[in-house]
């Protein structure tokens, strides 16, 4: 744990000399998206979400970041509430299609009992494909986390894998695949993945409706917890800007 520690802050310490001031062809992608459901009859229940999400493209660097956030409630009880913030550092080598950087997270899930879930690490990865249109990249990388639950407290490293893609698949419509998994170090049994994907419309210069779906694992889901899928499909409007 001492020596990934070690790697982290030195990784942290190497953030200022990456340049990002100096980029050229710097280009914004920024959005906040709304969605809710709502069933009545025999059974209540209503779910709300909230996505925002601020990314930054250039020729040397890239930023990317997101803060989701849901809650819900069926027949008056809760049983949705999460969020979660990520954000990703990337500054490319060489051809541009190599890159390394920094990822981080905050988690919360009260359902989970997770109060609080801490990541952050270094990472290298590569752009397969990277167009104005079209972008897929994976990487690959190793994180310090802490977390705390309603029973316990404490620290350990993981492994870190992930996937992207992104198409634009008419001039007013695209759509997206986020994959990634991550696994204890020391039990690699003990491990946790997220799916997002989804198609996004656009319905005016800065309005647009989307349809998507969250499916979340755990190898190793908390006491109490049946299922190691919790998956959600959801509707509703977002706007550019």
């Amino acid at each position: 744990m001492k020596l990934i520690k070690g790697i982290i802050i030195a990784v942290l310490a190497a953030t200022p000399l990456m340049g990002f001031a100096e980029d050229t062809n710097v280009v914004w992608k920024s959005n906040f998206s709304l969605g809710a459901t709502y069933k009545g009859g025999n059974t209540e229940k209503s779910l709300f979400t909230m996505n925002i999400k601020g990314d930054r493209y250039a020729e040397k660097s890239d930023w990317i970041n997101s803060l989701y956030g849901e809650y819900g409630k069926t027949e008056g009880d809760q049983t949705e509430g999460q969020l979660r913030g990520q954000s990703e550092c990337r500054y490319k080598f060489g051809s541009e299609d190599w890159f390394g950087g920094i990822f981080s997270e905050a988690y919360y899930d009260d359902l989970k009992n997770i109060r609080t879930r801490l990541k952050i690490g270094p990472n290298v990865g590569y752009y397969w494909i990277n167009e104005d249109t079209k972008k897929f990249d994976t990487s690959f990388g190793i994180n310090y986390v802490y977390e705390r639950t309603a029973s316990s407290e404490g620290d350990y490293a993981e492994y870190r894998a992930a996937a992207n893609y992104l198409q634009d698949i008419t001039e007013t419509s695209s759509f997206y695949l986020n994959i990634e998994y991550s696994a204890n170090v020391e039990d690699v049994d003990d491990g946790n993945g997220l799916l997002v994907t989804g198609l996004k419309s656009a319905v005016s210069e800065d309005l647009s409706l989307f349809i998507e779906l969250r499916d979340e694992y755990d190898n190793t889901p908390a006491a109490g917890v049946e299922r190691h899928n919790d998956s959600t499909i959801m509707a509703g409007l977002s706007y550019d800007f």
